[in-house]
């Protein structure tokens, strides 16, 4: 992931995580100021300036980005008799949150996807009288892959109960092309589904495979 800083929302991140950065109210309202001031271009910025934005003296102000700065959060550079305050420590910090939380959400995702896939295996298992093989497994996955829910495929085996249809993973597969079909034809009018393209559908879908089915 590019350290691309102005690709997020650097308030909403800001608002989400500064509790857990040990920043207090005070402080923030001088970072969401001081943000404020940087995006217009204002290279020395002062707690004299910074108060005329805020109801904090100036003092008041002084003394909460020395703590920022202490705390890493802001960065002080002096150049000869003027120091410059930048954000860049704060958004290297967000940003890592941010890596942080796309991870967990992505991890989170494929556990929900996992348990899913787990309850299907167990719905077919249950009707087939015996363990799913390994080519079969890789069929539901697929389904999956190609944005059938949990719900498309129970209701698949629930209509082949009705009808009195045997349950196996290629009629399970045929009633979710169906259904495909269907909306499509519901939607556009017309479909470029056919029977062929389900015979061929290991081979076409594994190009679009999620990584993590692999793992």
């Amino acid at each position: 992931m590019p350290n691309n800083f102005k690709a997020i929302d650097f308030e909403y991140l800001l608002i989400e995580h500064y509790k857990n950065l040990n920043i207090s109210e005070n402080e923030l309202a001088v970072i969401l100021v001081l943000n404020h001031l940087l995006k217009q271009k204002n290279d020395i910025i002062t707690a004299e300036a910074l108060s005329f934005k805020m109801n904090l003296e100036p003092r008041e102000i002084d003394e909460t980005l020395s703590i920022l700065v202490k705390k890493n959060i802001v960065d002080l550079e002096i150049k000869g008799t003027s120091a410059k305050l930048s954000l860049l420590p704060l958004r290297k910090k967000l940003f890592n949150q941010f890596k942080i939380d796309i991870l967990k959400e992505e991890e989170a995702q494929k556990e929900e996807m996992l348990s899913k896939m787990q309850n299907v295996y167990g719905v077919l298992e249950k009707e087939l009288k015996r363990t799913l093989s390994p080519i079969e497994i890789s069929r539901i996955q697929e389904w999956f892959t190609i944005n059938y829910t949990e719900k498309d495929i129970e209701n698949a085996v629930k209509d082949l109960i009705a009808t009195g249809k045997k349950v196996t993973i290629n009629a399970v597969d045929k009633k979710l092309l169906a259904k495909a079909k269907a909306e499509e034809l519901n939607k556009e009018g017309v479909t470029a589904l056919s029977d062929k393209w389900s015979k061929n559908m290991e081979e076409t879908i594994k190009i679009a495979k999620m990584k993590w089915l692999d793992d």
